[in-house]
């Protein structure tokens, strides 16, 4: 809301990067003893900036605040500051390990640049006070443009009742392959050999926001979302039935809701891709608590037909409270993360993926070769991530007669698409399609 003052000028609006900036000069008087902690959730992708997840990584550093003699902040850009005074560096880093967990999906939490951990940044004020300031003065320039933005910008809506109907219309006349993308699992065997197990095929939300409805967030309500997904899920199916590819994937794995599989498109789906390639289904673990009865009615349904499933999004911290084993399964996904190479932690999953065995685990997330070289030593087979589509588009290359004319990265890009410029733009579109064996890592 913009507020005037006297003689009608626009009043300065004040928002929490003014309160931390006013806070750090003062903490700047007597620094001894006082820490800071810089969490830049803005940093997550946007699908994974969510309300809730923001209040809940707030609410668990409140606990510091009071038993520190702390202050916090939530600003504007969904960051966490956190100032307080003798606090032991062990208690925060649990915090922290805490919210790794919460924004698991979020390549932020296990990426680093330049070993540079970029999801939080530790400050010991006595010695690196200057750096602290600066960051909170830069903090509340950007928090002063962001309001001019907003002041001009035309306003997001949170999706509701009323604009999910015009998100739904606006799906039956959107080009959806457009934003379907596709990623490689690599399943490495002992004969120091690779090859492309499947090919996972899901949505961007990111470009399916900018194309469908910039002006509705259509992740702000979960509940009207997973509505929304479902319909998406048909229309999924229905691109990946029509894709036209010049090879068929070996198998088709597919993020699906549990109603879909009940639905005529799946079955018309199904039946396409009968006897030419095979069919993996992944659930996510928040799905399948909503509905635990619908998820074993799936399981069973997909088992019968032949069909794989996977227990989707697991983690070490999700691993702790929930057995795996249950759900029956044929895979189970962990997204990787630095901190798995910890022995503690490694002994934690043996423990907990023991009786299930590695060699039905899917390792996602793998940026680094550090990821890949861990997986093995666990004996995992199974593994997604950049480093492999990297991997998968230098042998692409090597084989390719049009190399020439491209670059590693643009082939990378057209790997993960299935229609559109990116696509077009290729030279050998079979090479695309083909995925060519690998060398395993030795």
């Amino acid at each position: 809301m913009n507020a005037t003052a006297f003689g009608d000028k626009p009043q300065e609006i004040v928002t929490s990067e003014n309160l931390l900036y006013d806070a750090a000069e003062r903490v700047g008087r007597i620094r001894e003893g006082r820490q800071a902690l810089h969490l830049h959730l803005s940093r997550l992708l946007p699908p994974n900036r969510e309300e809730a997840k923001i209040r809940i990584a707030f609410r668990m550093f409140e606990t510091m605040v009071d038993m520190f003699r702390g202050q916090m902040f939530l600003l504007t850009n969904n960051d966490i500051m956190l100032i307080c005074k003798d606090a032991r560096l062990a208690d925060l880093d649990a915090i922290v390990y805490k919210l790794r967990a919460l924004f698991s999906k979020d390549p932020l939490t296990y990426a680093e640049v330049d070993g540079e951990d970029r999801f939080v940044t530790f400050y010991d004020l006595e010695s690196e006070y200057d750096s602290f300031f600066a960051v909170c003065a830069q903090l509340l320039n950007e928090a002063k443009k962001r309001v001019v933005q907003n002041r001009n910008a035309a306003p997001v809506q949170p999706l509701d009742a009323r604009n999910l109907t015009k998100v739904l219309e606006r799906i039956g006349v959107t080009d959806i392959a457009g934003v379907v993308r596709r990623q490689p699992c690599v399943r490495f065997s002992e004969k120091q050999t690779a090859e492309v197990a499947f090919q996972e095929f899901y949505m961007s939300i990111m470009d399916l926001q900018k194309i469908l409805a910039p002006d509705v967030n259509i992740l702000a309500n979960r509940w009207l979302f997973q509505h929304l997904s479902q319909v998406l899920d048909l229309r999924v199916l229905s691109v990946l039935q029509d894709a036209g590819f010049r090879k068929t994937p070996t198998a088709f794995s597919v993020n699906l809701n549990m109603a879909t599989i009940e639905t005529q498109m799946f079955r018309q789906f199904e039946a396409a891709i009968r006897g030419k390639a095979g069919l993996v289904v992944e659930f996510q673990l928040v799905d399948i608590f909503n509905n635990l009865d619908g998820f074993f009615r799936a399981r069973d349904y997909l088992r019968a037909r032949g069909h794989k499933t996977v227990l989707d999004g697991m983690s070490p911290i999700t691993l702790q409270f929930m057995d795996a084993e249950r759900y029956d399964c044929d895979y189970v996904k962990i997204n990787w993360s630095q901190d798995m190479a910890d022995d503690v932690v490694t002994a934690e999953l043996h423990h907990a993926l023991g009786p299930l065995g590695f060699h039905r685990v899917i390792l996602a997330r793998c940026d680094t070769e550090t990821s890949i070289t861990w997986g093995l030593n666990q004996g995992i087979h199974y593994f997604q991530g950049r480093f492999l589509d990297s991997m998968v588009a230098a042998v692409t290359m090597a084989q390719c007669d049009k190399a020439s004319a491209c670059t590693l990265v643009q082939c990378n890009q057209r790997h993960g698409v299935i229609s559109g410029r990116l696509r077009v733009d290729c030279g050998n579109n079979d090479m695309l399609d083909t995925f060519p064996p690998l060398k395993a890592l030795r």
